[in-house]
């Protein structure tokens, strides 16, 4: 047998590694947008109506699944792309239906996890985000326990009775953040 059938094979091999056996991790977080839960203030006061390019901040409690254990804080802000207001209705990309009962915004926020989480470290999340519905916003970095790990997180308002909207937020990790990855 002459080497070359067993380079080529080598050869193959690296360029088609075996696939990962990823198994798919959730993490279910609270944003907490109510009156009490943190700040949500716009930096845009000088009109009544929501317009493009208007902006908020955030910095608020994360809470764990239970809605009401503190396991870090959500912060971070938006910029107004399509406030759905008639005014501007119409204003984005014309193949999408527009809604002039939601709004939505860039935004990019970081989930910053305290001990009593169980874990360390901070997720950062970046994109487009409506004010109804489910919106899906893709993870662009992390630290500590998350570090490296891709996934997406879903984002979902929920109005609260009491004021305010609690943000259900499912993180969808392709692997399972923990100690591995320090």
């Amino acid at each position: 047998m002459t080497t070359r059938p067993l380079i080529a094979m080598a050869m193959l091999f690296l360029l088609d590694p075996l696939p990962l056996q990823a198994s798919e991790f959730r993490l279910i977080t609270y944003a907490d947008g109510r009156p009490d839960g943190g700040i949500r203030q716009s930096a845009d006061t000088s009109e009544s109506v929501d317009s493009p390019g208007d902006i908020f901040v955030f910095d608020q409690k994360l809470l764990a699944e239970d809605a009401d254990t503190v396991i870090g804080r959500n912060a971070g802000y938006c910029i107004r792309t399509d406030p759905g207001s008639r005014d501007y209705s119409g204003t984005d990309h014309p193949d999408l239906p527009d809604d002039p009962d939601n709004n939505y915004g860039q935004c990019t926020w970081s989930l910053v996890f305290t001990a009593e989480s169980g874990y360390q470290g901070t997720v950062v999340v970046s994109g487009r985000e409506s004010d109804k519905g489910t919106s899906v916003l893709p993870l662009v970095g992390g630290t500590g326990d998350f570090h490296n790990i891709p996934g997406v997180l879903h984002t979902t308002p929920i109005p609260h009775k009491d004021g305010g909207v609690l943000y259900r937020q499912e993180l969808v990790f392709s692997r399972s953040p923990g100690k591995v990855n320090r």
